[in-house]
């Protein structure tokens, strides 16, 4: 299946540190699109790290002394220890985000699950609290987040591929092997994936196509399978043809048709109806001399 999609690279670079107690509300990103297959996004660079002359085991040891007394004066006049503060003051707030790998996330949701307004430095930074609302993200399947010392993260995301095609009513929604929904799509979008009709279809739908791997003249002409009363199979072919598979036993049933050369042979023919429901038979007519079957 080719590629859908274009990977993109997206940086945040946050603004001068406020002082304590910001009143102005923060930046809100919203770099939000469209499903668009064709889209191509150049990836964004990041801005040039400044060279630093100190060595970082003495900025380490100086970064921890400071850090000891301003806790300690902090402490002494309130009480109580702002660690956003202090890690701000001290360098360690967060300044930089890069999020790469994501194609059909939008920027938008990825900061929104970021939520910088409530870790405004690594230090209250919660990487697995991150993670699980990535995690939630219809495309996100896994994500990786490192920190890089001082004020940077970098996020890589990685996405879920869309496997089929499930119709419902009047709309359509992209689904990945799993059968979970990734998202909308234009009923009439032409897609190399399969398309799926019916309850539960989304989620029986890798298990029909491993079958039907064992038949690729069949595979090859199918236009839609269709999922009745969520336990079986019609399966729509170019031409009009279709084929009823049983409730139990579609590997053995194709498997049947198979062996009958003569009739494997009509699948390839326009408008004929194939029912393999009944386990001692195989049923033949146009599609013209009767209904498409029930359930």
């Amino acid at each position: 299946m080719p590629e859908v999609g274009s990977e993109r690279n997206e940086y945040w670079q946050a603004p001068p540190a406020p002082r304590p107690h910001p009143t102005t509300p923060p930046q809100r990103f919203d770099f939000g699109h469209a499903y668009d297959p064709g889209r191509i996004q150049p990836a964004a660079k990041s801005a040039p790290r400044a060279k630093r002359g100190v060595p970082v085991r003495t900025l380490a040891g100086l970064a921890f002394v400071t850090l000891c007394a301003a806790g300690a004066y902090a402490a002494q006049r309130t009480g109580a220890l702002d660690r956003d503060h202090l890690a701000t003051t001290l360098g360690f707030g967060i300044e930089q985000v890069s999020l790469t790998g994501h194609r059909f996330t939008s920027d938008a949701d990825l900061f929104d699950a970021l939520d910088l307004k409530s870790a405004r430095s690594l230090a209250s930074f919660e990487s697995d609290a991150i993670r699980t609302r990535f995690e939630r993200l219809p495309w996100v399947q896994s994500v990786e987040i490192s920190r890089v010392w001082p004020g940077q993260l970098a996020i890589r995301v990685t996405e879920r591929k869309p496997f089929a095609v499930w119709e419902q009513g009047d709309s359509a929604e992209l689904v990945d092997i799993t059968g979970r929904q990734l998202g909308p799509v234009k009923r009439d979008a032409v897609l190399d994936l399969p398309r799926v009709a019916g309850e539960g279809a989304n989620v029986a739908a890798a298990a029909l196509m491993t079958t039907l791997d064992r038949h690729p003249a069949i595979k090859s002409r199918l236009v839609r399978a269709e999922r009745l009363s969520a336990r079986r199979w019609t399966l729509e072919l170019a031409g009009g043809g279709r084929i009823h598979l049983p409730s139990d036993g579609e590997t053995s049933a194709l498997a049947r048709l198979a062996a009958e050369q003569q009739i494997a042979d009509l699948v390839a023919k326009p408008g004929q109806i194939i029912d393999l429901r009944s386990p001692s038979k195989i049923a033949i007519r146009a599609a013209s001399a009767a209904p498409a079957g029930g359930g």
